[in-house]
């Protein structure tokens, strides 16, 4: 295909990120390098670009100790289950006195430490529960994950929800599922529904 005059195309530039890609992702600091497309899946690479980056505990500049793959799983896109591989970066501390040692890269807005969903993949589970009802295999299904991640992962933020006594703000009236009352059975006195 001919490209018109003063146009660029995606993803060609070999010592560059590529700011479209990186959109459409919208994962914060990070950049896209690879993308892999499987019968109902999508694998998307990512990293942070190189920084300096001082020692957490100590403030001394730290050497890189080269990266580590992260997996991660996403929210569903274009139809497939997401998972996000995070190149993660990692340091040295060279500060001798320092207990550190060896860190690795971390980013609240993309994932927790040691998570197994992204922010936003946990924040739409949530909110599919919340919101539509959903339940927790069925979103396991649409993540391409276990029912055990999915709620590790989104428990604590609904507790934490369902702790929130402002969530009753503005409250008047409260409705009761019919389906769910039970009758009682004027003969035994058993309920029954």
């Amino acid at each position: 295909m001919i490209q018109p005059t003063g146009c660029t195309t995606c993803c060609h530039a070999p010592d560059a990120y590529c700011d479209r890609c990186d959109l459409l992702v919208g994962l914060p600091g990070l950049h896209v390098i690879g993308v892999e497309r499987e019968p109902g899946r999508l694998q998307i690479t990512v990293e942070s670009p190189s920084t300096v980056m001082g020692c957490p505990s100590c403030g001394v500049v730290a050497g890189s100790h080269g990266r580590r793959m992260v997996r991660l799983v996403d929210i569903p896109c274009f139809g497939a289950s997401t998972v996000v591989w995070w190149r993660k970066r990692t340091w040295t501390c060279s500060e001798p006195s320092c207990p550190v040692g060896v860190f690795t890269e971390q980013d609240g807005q993309v994932a927790k430490p040691r998570a197994m969903l992204t922010t936003r993949a946990c924040r739409w589970a949530t909110e599919q529960v919340r919101r539509e009802h959903a339940s927790i295999a069925g979103l396991a299904r649409q993540l391409g994950t276990t029912w055990r991640t999915v709620w590790t992962s989104i428990e604590p933020i609904l507790t934490r929800a369902a702790a929130d006594e402002s969530r009753f703000a503005g409250v008047t009236t409260l409705g009761v599922d019919e389906h769910l009352w039970h009758h009682v059975d004027p003969a035994g006195e058993v309920p029954r529904s």
